[in-house]
């Protein structure tokens, strides 16, 4: 040997080197033999053309996740990092409407019921008192004007329950 002779890296090598040459699992070389790479009849890989092969049929975006799908359609494969971004934006709502209810800036909706149906009540019985104090502050009235005035309010009243 002379001086100026170097040692070549070799042109073919079994899975767990090639593995290695390209930083992936010896696993995934198997699923890349599987989709396609090709393979010496001695069950070694040409070091080019198995880069070749990778560079034109593997995405370097593509994740691990996406990989056992695609044999789907196109419009059917899922976007793992939308998916994951969606998942994240709701753990993330999540944790916000738990810390506005902690800090009560968020009430629960039966509190707010309650709250309602006990002002309601008091305005009902603000309104069923008014033909008595009219009777009070207007003595001329009748008492068929009083009970005129009385039936409209009830009436009132009954359709707005109602929901007219």
């Amino acid at each position: 040997m002379h001086g100026s002779e170097t040692i070549e890296a070799p042109t073919k090598v079994r899975k767990v080197a090639f593995a290695r040459l390209v930083n992936v699992s010896p696993g995934r070389v198997s699923q890349m033999i599987a989709a396609g790479l090709p393979v010496e009849a001695d069950g070694r890989i040409d070091v080019a053309r198995g880069k070749l092969w990778i560079q034109g049929n593997v995405s370097p975006t593509r994740s691990a996740a996406q990989a056992a799908q695609g044999a789907l359609p196109f419009a059917a494969v899922p976007d793992a990092a939308a998916e994951r971004l969606r998942l994240v934006k709701e753990q993330a709502d999540h944790a916000a409407l738990k810390n506005a209810a902690l800090r009560r800036e968020l009430v629960p909706a039966a509190e707010v019921e309650r709250e309602w149906a006990g002002i309601l009540r008091q305005v009902r019985a603000g309104i069923l008192a008014v033909p008595s104090r009219l009777r009070q502050l207007l003595p001329g009235l009748t008492a068929a004007e009083v009970e005129a005035i009385d039936a409209e309010l009830r009436r009132v009243l009954e359709e707005m329950a109602d929901g007219k």
